[in-house]
């Protein structure tokens, strides 16, 4: 925190990229915050835009004059350097993150620092993300494929932590204390994708925990483009392949718990169990075929993606390395044929 800066109850992080056209209407409504005495800031960061993102926030911030927004750029792709760039200029003990396209109701800010003050036990809290369909919703599209388009809306509040971490809350809308990140560390730049999943598993294993309130909400708009079968069988590819690096299935048991080492038989790199899933959405796929049920013949279609990517990448990282190291070996040790006199 910089000397002498002024204190704030709040600073809301908002790493951007290329999306000056919608970053207006995000800033306009934390700016028009019934916040309720609750003082915040703005931190906008750039993470390399090529359009007009940086007149956008400035044209802002010139008409506000309220001082609220603060601009950063960052040069190095990905957004967890441009979250990292922003909760180190951070001048509040809370520390909000959102995406660029979601929008805040209107008591949002007042809502998350009520949330923080009311459950001292909980070092991150997340709400609800909610959404505005750009064209009718397809039929398909029902909670079980939420993950792909960034919505988080469970009925009830839920703790998430060591005992508890299956779920993963979205940094959509996700706020933390802000000594959190001394204790345990920033984004990690490894992980494009995922990297909200690997920064909490850091958090569970080091005795945080996370709470899920179905307050504090946000709005976005879903894109036309990820109302499509393709897109989420991507996601669930991409999606596939970083959780087998994360090794986040093997250290999470039948119950929800968290470990610190690996535990079960594998095969091929692959824990035993992920086999019975991927059978049973294998028979649930062909038992949708023959009743003709077109969406959940989806649903299981989308989790073999994901079991597919993730078979894949256990066998390019756990099992080629291993059988070309053992393969060097032998080549090294082999012992030549002596010249014959």
């Amino acid at each position: 925190m910089p000397e002498n800066a002024p204190s704030v109850d709040l600073s809301v992080v908002i790493a951007t990229y290329n999306r000056g056209s919608q970053l207006r209407q995000v800033l306009d409504a934390l700016l028009q915050q019934d916040a309720r005495g609750v003082s915040y800031e703005v931190l906008v960061v750039d993470n390399n835009s090529r359009d007009n993102t940086a007149a956008v926030v400035e044209a802002v911030r010139v008409s506000d004059q309220s001082g609220r927004i603060r601009y950063f750029f960052e040069a190095r792709q990905g957004v967890s350097y441009a979250r990292n760039t922003g909760i180190a200029h951070a001048r509040a003990p809370i520390i909000a993150i959102i995406d660029d396209d979601v929008v805040p109701v209107r008591d949002w800010a007042y809502s998350v620092k009520q949330a923080m003050d009311q459950y001292p036990e909980a070092d991150c809290i997340g709400g609800r993300v909610l959404p505005v369909w750009t064209r009718p919703r397809p039929s398909w599209l029902d909670a079980a494929h939420w993950g792909p388009i960034a919505l988080q809306d469970w009925p009830e509040p839920r703790w998430v932590n060591r005992e508890n971490a299956t779920n993963c809350l979205i940094t959509a809308n996700l706020t933390f204390r802000r000594e959190l990140f001394h204790d345990v560390g920033l984004f990690s730049p490894a992980f494009p994708r995922n990297q909200d999943r690997e920064l909490e598993m850091r958090f569970w294993r080091a005795g945080k925990q996370g709470l899920y309130l179905p307050t504090m909400d946000v709005i976005v708009d879903i894109p036309e483009e990820r109302m499509t079968k393709r897109y989420h069988r991507q996601w669930r590819v991409t999606t596939g392949s970083y959780h087998a690096k994360l090794r986040f299935p093997d250290l999470v048991d039948g119950h929800g718990r968290l470990h610190d080492h690996e535990e079960g038989r594998r095969l091929l790199g692959v824990p035993l169990f992920m086999y019975r899933q991927c059978l049973g959405h294998l028979i649930g796929w062909g038992k949708a075929i023959v009743s003709n049920n077109a969406n959940r013949r989806f649903y299981h279609e989308s989790r073999l993606w994901y079991c597919a990517s993730f078979f894949s990448t256990r066998l390019k990282t756990d099992v080629l390395p291993r059988f070309r190291l053992r393969r060097t070996a032998a080549i090294v040790e082999t012992p030549s044929i002596p010249d014959l006199p």
